[in-house]
């Protein structure tokens, strides 16, 4: 029930003030992740990161803790299922015109939200019942008449069918869709993680440590600008110190070829 709650009290609020104070997550769309014009990212999009897991502690659920690497759940007696109301989505404003898109929504660019991957059994679901279950599955954000989307997470099972040790995810992944002329390049991949903390290493979320998540650690490798706005280069940067060197290596090292209790 917290997350329906959540959900309304955003809609009272937001219908007199406007989004600004919304008490949930939200991963904004934007483009030049670099934050400087003139260089070679000026038309990719990408989300930004920085309310990513804002509230994943449960015992402070409303408050800005960044504790762990996942959004838990609340079982919802009513509807027997697990779920959770952020994050969701919205647009860089003009406060942030390195960021900002350029030009209208639905004009010069179309921007569809994609999932990449998802895992068996979770639903994402808008308000207007827009909902994300498969690999492929997108809203397009171009046409809603607010750029600032609510999105339920929800994980169909009972209590007692409920295994301590699930480890779900679902990532997305932004695309430019309009056909004659697309301004924009397709945006780096982002994951969300509910339940548990992946260990450190499985950064595609696939349950283990393998060469796929090297493949990926070694995009990263000594980048040195990590932080909450790309989630540490999504997990790469393992310890957290805005860099991706040998401490975050010998991290993923210890834990090759693990595979943790599936759900």
């Amino acid at each position: 029930m917290k997350s329906i709650m959540w959900i309304s009290a955003v809609l009272s609020v937001t219908a007199v003030f406007g989004y600004a104070d919304c008490p949930l997550d939200h991963l904004l769309i934007g483009c030049n992740p670099d934050g400087v014009w003139g260089t070679k990212d000026d038309h990719t999009l990408f989300l930004d990161c920085s309310q990513k897991y804002r509230h994943s502690d449960p015992e402070h659920s409303g408050d800005p803790t960044w504790k762990y690497w996942h959004y838990p759940m609340y079982y919802n007696a009513r509807y027997q299922r697990y779920q959770i109301g952020e994050p969701g989505f919205d647009v860089f404003g003009p406060e942030d015109p390195n960021h900002m898109l350029q030009g209208l929504a639905g004009v010069d660019y179309h921007i569809l939200i994609e999932c990449v991957s998802i895992s068996p059994g979770l639903i994402a679901r808008d308000p207007a019942g827009r909902q994300l279950d498969e690999p492929g599955d997108t809203i397009d954000h171009s046409m809603l008449s607010e750029s600032h989307l609510h999105v339920q997470y929800r994980w169909p099972l009972s209590g007692d069918e409920f295994d301590p040790n699930s480890l779900c995810w679902i990532t997305y992944r932004l695309h430019d869709t309009l056909a004659d002329d697309q301004l924009y390049a397709s945006s780096e991949e982002v994951t969300i993680l509910f339940f548990n903390d992946p260990p450190p290493g499985d950064l595609i979320v696939n349950h283990s440590v393998d060469e796929w998540d090297l493949s990926r650690f070694l995009r990263f490798w000594l980048f040195d600008e990590g932080g909450r706005n790309n989630d540490y280069y999504e997990r790469a940067d393992i310890n957290r110190d805005s860099r991706v060197n040998l401490l975050d290596f010998s991290m993923l090292a210890q834990n090759w070829r693990y595979s943790p209790p599936r759900p």
